[in-house]
């Protein structure tokens, strides 16, 4: 018998040592990744790399080879660099909440540093910007795909269970957008349920969240969560799941 099987369940840390939720990103942090996202994906593309085609991993370990060996190394964008932030993960192997599933993998992790600062009252292994990265064309839904196989990670606990906040980066083609297919899949009423959905999709506030060539204006959904957190830290809170819709055709 496992130990998951048995029960025992432990984040290493004494409860009294961790809050939940851990604190909010914040919009400031969330914008600044996607530019940073925005010049990783342009890079991409001034070396020839086929967006058009590649599959899904493959676009992803590109896009991470360019983030963590390029430009965080580089700091080209300034404040993102090996000062402000850890080494970005690809495939990051975390347990959901309750410790029950051992190895769930997000796409993509970013993790601020906080130099200077007393120790945080969070769970460092479940502190990040996580991003569940999604390719969204005639052959992958954005129901089906990026709903039901990618955004659901978030709402039940697989993914940012200990967050307030998260993203879902969508490698887009076939003219697929926000407004004709991501807004349609998540109002169908069996989804809005099983996501948690609160409220409406909404565009992103702030200057630098609006369209830029490649990529749709920045768009937000606000889910209910309705597992409990451990170590009877209660029920968790919903959680904010920003949507960044990249064109690879």
């Amino acid at each position: 018998m496992s130990v998951q099987e048995a029960g025992f369940f432990t984040l290493g840390v004494p409860p009294e040592r961790y809050e939940l939720p851990h604190p909010a990103l914040g919009l400031p942090v969330i914008l600044f990744l996607r530019r940073v996202l925005l010049r990783a994906f342009e890079k991409l593309r001034d070396r020839g790399f086929p967006l058009a085609t590649e599959r899904e991993d493959s676009v992803t370990a590109q896009l991470f080879n360019v983030l963590e060996n390029d430009l965080r190394q580089t700091g080209e964008i300034a404040g993102f660099n090996s000062t402000s932030y850890e080494r970005v993960v690809r495939h990051a192997e975390v347990t959901n909440y309750n410790g029950q599933k051992l190895a769930k993998t997000p796409d993509l992790s970013f993790k601020l540093r906080y130099a200077g600062v007393e120790p945080r009252p969070v769970v460092s292994s479940h502190e990040a910007l996580f991003v569940e990265c999604k390719p969204v064309d005639s052959g992958h839904g954005a129901g089906s795909a990026y709903c039901d196989d990618g955004l659901i990670r978030f709402v039940n606990g697989d993914y940012a269970w200990a967050m307030q906040d998260a993203m879902m980066l969508a490698y887009v083609r076939d003219g697929r957008t926000i407004a004709k297919h991501l807004a349609p899949a998540l109002a169908v009423s069996k989804r809005k349920k099983s996501l948690g959905i609160v409220g409406e999709l909404q565009f992103c506030p702030g200057p630098t969240a609006v369209a830029s060539p490649d990529a749709e204006a920045v768009h937000v959904t606000r889910h209910r969560r309705d597992f409990r957190w451990p170590d009877g830290k209660g029920l968790a809170t919903d959680i904010i799941v920003y949507h960044l819709w990249h064109r690879c055709s």
